[in-house]
C-alpha cells in the first residue's frame, strides 16, 4: 500500500512518527558525535598535562639516576584506573623504571592510547615518559550514552505513536519545541538552555531524559571550560611572554606579561605579526621566521630585541618550539625579559676592568719602587763623580760639560720622585717655581728627538710670573703634550706651537674655566696632525685609552697630565677637528714671589773633619765613591759591602768608628736592623741611614730606631758633609 493510500489519521500519525523519530535520532546523533568529540579532546588533554606533571616530576630522579624516587612519582597514576602501564626511559632508549596498574602482569598494549612526553634537563633530553590508557571511561561514557539515546529514541518513537493517534496536537507540539532547542543549542552551543516539559507523559519523560543528558553535556563542557580557564590563568601569571604563531608568523594568541611587556592590550597584539615587535626580525630577513629551520623535538634558543608600542627596546631570550594543534602547525615562543641580565653582565664587566686596571696600578707601583731603588743608587754614582770631578776640572769648557751632567741627574731624580708620585708612594714637593726656562729646556731636548719635518714654533714670555708646582711636573707636561702632537704628524710632518703667556680669568668666565678668578698662565700646545673626533675626546683623558698601535702607547699620557694639572689647581681643555689637527690648552694659577727653583741643587758648604767612619753598602761603586768624597774631606774611612761583616768588625772594635754610615737595602740584614743590632752594642753611637728607595722605612721610622740622620740617595758631597757634622754633634 502507497503511503498516499493512507488515511489522514495514519498519514499523520506516519508523518508525526517520521518527523519525531528522525528530529530525535539527528538530535541524539549530533549530541552524542559532539560530545564523543568534547569528551575525548577534554580526556586526552587532562592526560597530557598529567603527563607533563608526572614527566617534570621524574626529572631529578632521572637526572641523578634514582629509579625508586621515579617509581614514587609513577605511583600517582594509581589514582587513574584507565593507565594501565607507564615507563621512563632514559636518552639511549633504557628502561629507567616502569608502572602497571596490575603489578604482577604487563597488560596488551595493542590498542591503547600512547602518549609520550620528553624529560627535559637544560633544554636537553634526559628521557622519555611513555603512558598507555585503556580509554575505558571513554569507552563507557560512549555505551552510557549510546544506550541513553537509543532508550531515550524508542520511548519517544513509542509515546509519539500512541499520543500521535489520541493527541497530535499535544504530541507534534512538545517535539517541535525538542527540535527547536535541539536547533538553538546547536548553533549557539549554549547548553543552559533546557526544553520546557508541558505534561508528565512520555512527551514530559522525553523531555526529561533529552534535559538530563543536557545536564550531563553542560558538566562537561563546564569542566572543559573550567581546565581551559586553569591553563589561561596559569600561562598568564607566568614570568615569561607566551605567544602562539602561525607559521607565518601571524599572533594567534598571548599571555598577560606579553601585553605588559609591549605595552599592547591583548586584542591589539592578535592583529600583529612577529616582525610588528621584534626588531631583529623586522630588520634580517634571515631572522624573520627563525622557527623556521627548527624541529618539533628540538626547541630553538636564541637572544633578540623587542620594540615596545612606545618605541622602546629591551633584550629577550626567546624559546621557541613547533607544536601540532588540531592537524596545524604553530610556533610557541616564550620570551624572557634579560635586561637585567644584560646590565649584571656590563656590570661585571666594569668591575673585571676596574679589578685589571687596580692590579696594573699595583703592579705600576710595585715596578716604581724597584726602579726608585736601583736608579738612585745608579745616580749617586753618577751625580758623585760629577762632583768630585768638576772640583779637579782644569778649565771652564769641562766645568760647563760637568754642570749640565750635574742638573741632567738631578732632573733625573726628579723624574723618579715623580714616578714615585704617579705610583702613590711619596710626595711630591711643590715650590713656586719659572716654567718658561724649564719649558725652553724641554723643547731643546725634544727638538733633538724628533724627526726635522716637524717644525717646531715657539712663543715663550719670559717675565709670564711663578706657578706653585715642581719642576719635573710641568717638565712632563710639555713632554706628554708634545710627544702626543708628534705622533698625530709623524707620517706627513706639521707643525708643532708652543705659547707660553697669560690671561686673566674674571667672575664671568669662571664657570666656563671651572677655575677660581685670577692671573693664570696659559701653555698652548697645537699641531696640525689628524686630530680627534668627539668621541676620542671625550676618552681622551681616561686611564689606558689610547689610539695608538700596540706596542706604541700605554694610554697614560694625558690622564697622567691631567692628574697634575689638577693636583696644581688648574685647568686642561681639548679642541681637535678629524684632519684639522689639535690644540691644548693647560691654565695654572700665578703666585706672586717664587721662593725657589727645584731644578736648581742647593750647593750647600761643605765641611770636613778627620773622625774615623765606617761606610756599609752592598754596591761597590757606591762604596769606592763615597770613601773616595769623604777622604778628600779628610775623614778617616773603612768600608765593608756585607752587613754580617761590617756587624762583626763592629762588635770587636765598636769604639774605633765615630760613625756609621749604612745602605737601607742590603742582602742578609737590611740597614734597619744593623742599625738596631749597632745600637744595642753601644746606644749612643752616631748612625746615618741612606736608601735609594724604601717602602718599609722612612725618617721618622729612622729617628724613632736612634738612627741620627736619614738620606734619600743621591747625596751632594755637601748634603753628606752637612749630614755627618748634625750627626757627630748631637
Amino acid at each position: 500500500m502507497n503511503f498516499k493510500d493512507l488515511t489522514i489519521r495514519k498519514k499523520l500519525i506516519t508523518a508525526l512518527l517520521l518527523t519525531s523519530a528522525t528530529a530525535v535520532l539527528m538530535s541524539s546523533l549530533t549530541f552524542y558525535l559532539f560530545m564523543i568529540d568534547r569528551i575525548q579532546s577534554s580526556y586526552q588533554e587532562n592526560l597530557t598535562s598529567l603527563t607533563k606533571i608526572v614527566s617534570h616530576n621524574c626529572q631529578a630522579a632521572l637526572a641523578f639516576n634514582i629509579p625508586e624516587d621515579a617509581e614514587i612519582a609513577l605511583q600517582s597514576l594509581q589514582n587513574r584506573t584507565s593507565i594501565a602501564y607507564a615507563a621512563i626511559h632514559d636518552n639511549h632508549g633504557k628502561l629507567f623504571t616502569e608502572y602497571r596498574q596490575d603489578n604482577h602482569l604487563k597488560p596488551d598494549l595493542d590498542n591503547m592510547l600512547l602518549l609520550q612526553q620528553n624529560i627535559l634537563l637544560n633544554n636537553s633530553v634526559i628521557g622519555t615518559l611513555a603512558i598507555y590508557d585503556t580509554m575505558q571511561p571513554i569507552n563507557d561514557t560512549r555505551k552510557m550514552m549510546i544506550t541513553i539515546q537509543f532508550i531515550v529514541t524508542i520511548v519517544v518513537l513509542v509515546a509519539v505513536y500512541f499520543l500521535s493517534a489520541l493527541l497530535q496536537k499535544l504530541i507534534s507540539d512538545p517535539i517541535i519545541s525538542l527540535a527547536e532547542t535541539t536547533r538553538v543549542i546547536t548553533e549557539n552551543h549554549d547548553y543552559s538552555v533546557r526544553a520546557i516539559k508541558v505534561s508528565k507523559d512520555e512527551v514530559g519523560v522525553l523531555v526529561d531524559s533529552f534535559n538530563a543528558m543536557l545536564v550531563q553535556i553542560e558538566k562537561s563542557d563546564s569542566a572543559l571550560r573550567s581546565s581551559e580557564s586553569r591553563f589561561r590563568n596559569l600561562v598568564d601569571q607566568a614570568v615569561d611572554s607566551f605567544f602562539l604563531l602561525d607559521m607565518a608568523g601571524n599572533v594567534l594568541d598571548v599571555n598577560q606579561r606579553a601585553s605588559d611587556s609591549l605595552g599592547y592590550p591583548r586584542n591589539a597584539l592578535l592583529n600583529l605579526t612577529f616582525r610588528d615587535f621584534d626588531n631583529l626580525a623586522a630588520v634580517s630577513v634571515e631572522r624573520a621566521k627563525p622557527w623556521t629551520n627548527s624541529l618539533p623535538d628540538h626547541p630553538l634558543t636564541q637572544e633578540s630585541e623587542f620594540r615596545r608600542k612606545d618605541g622602546m627596546f629591551f633584550p629577550v631570550e626567546l624559546r621557541m618550539g613547533l607544536l601540532d594543534i588540531d592537524g596545524e602547525q604553530t610556533v610557541m615562543v616564550l620570551a624572557r625579559d634579560i635586561s637585567e641580565r644584560k646590565e649584571e653582565q656590563a656590570e661585571k664587566r666594569k668591575l673585571e676592568n676596574q679589578l685589571i686596571q687596580s692590579q696594573k696600578m699595583e703592579s705600576i707601583g710595585t715596578l716604581a719602587g724597584g726602579i726608585a731603588h736601583d736608579f738612585n743608587n745608579i745616580l749617586t754614582a753618577i751625580l758623585g763623580y760629577a762632583e768630585l770631578a768638576k772640583q779637579q776640572a782644569n778649565s771652564e769648557g769641562l766645568t760647563v760639560k760637568i754642570d749640565a751632567i750635574t742638573k741632567a741627574g738631578w732632573r733625573a731624580r726628579e723624574l723618579v720622585k715623580q714616578i714615585l708620585t704617579f705610583s702613590r708612594q711619596t710626595v711630591t714637593e711643590k715650590s713656586a717655581v719659572e716654567i718658561g726656562p724649564i719649558i725652553k729646556e724641554a723643547l731643546k731636548l725634544l727638538r733633538a728627538s724628533i724627526p726635522t719635518t716637524i717644525e717646531i714654533r715657539e712663543h715663550i714670555d719670559s717675565q709670564c710670573g711663578t706657578v706653585f708646582a715642581n719642576p719635573t711636573q710641568v717638565h712632563q707636561i710639555l713632554m706628554n703634550l708634545c710627544t702626543n702632537s708628534y705622533h698625530a704628524m709623524r707620517e706627513k710632518g706639521g707643525v708643532l706651537g708652543v705659547t707660553l703667556d697669560t690671561m686673566e680669568i674674571n667672575t664671568m668666565e669662571k664657570a666656563a674655566f671651572n677655575l677660581v678668578p685670577g692671573h693664570y698662565l696659559r701653555l698652548i700646545v697645537s699641531d696640525n696632525g689628524s686630530g680627534m673626533d668627539t668621541a676620542t675626546q671625550e676618552r681622551a683623558m681616561d686611564p689606558y685609552f689610547t689610539t695608538k698601535p700596540k706596542g706604541e702607547g700605554t694610554g697614560m699620557g694625558l690622564a697622567i697630565v691631567h692628574g697634575i694639572v689638577k693636583s696644581l689647581d688648574g685647568h686642561l681643555s681639548i679642541y681637535s677637528e678629524p684632519g684639522k689637527g689639535t690644540t691644548v690648552k693647560v691654565y695654572l694659577p700665578i703666585v706672586k714671589k717664587a721662593e725657589s727653583v727645584s731644578d736648581q741643587w742647593e750647593e750647600l758648604p761643605i765641611q770636613g773633619g778627620n773622625e774615623h767612619i765606617l761606610i756599609v753598602d752592598d754596591e761597590l761603586t757606591i762604596t769606592n765613591l763615597e770613601k773616595e768624597m769623604l777622604e778628600t774631606l779628610g775623614y778617616k774611612i773603612s768600608v765593608c759591602n756585607n752587613p754580617n761583616e761590617a756587624l762583626s768588625k763592629y762588635r770587636q772594635q765598636p769604639q774605633d768608628y765615630d760613625l756609621i754610615i749604612t745602605d737601607m737595602t742590603m742582602p742578609h740584614m737590611t740597614g734597619a736592623e744593623l742599625a738596631k743590632a749597632i745600637l744595642a752594642i753601644e746606644p749612643h753611637q752616631p748612625i746615618i741611614l741612606c736608601t735609594g728607595f724604601s717602602d718599609i722605612i722612612d725618617e721618622t721610622i729612622a729617628l724613632k730606631l736612634g738612627i741620627r740622620k736619614f738620606l734619600t740617595k743621591p747625596v751632594t758631597m755637601g748634603e753628606f758633609s752637612t749630614a755627618i757634622r748634625a750627626a757627630l754633634q748631637k
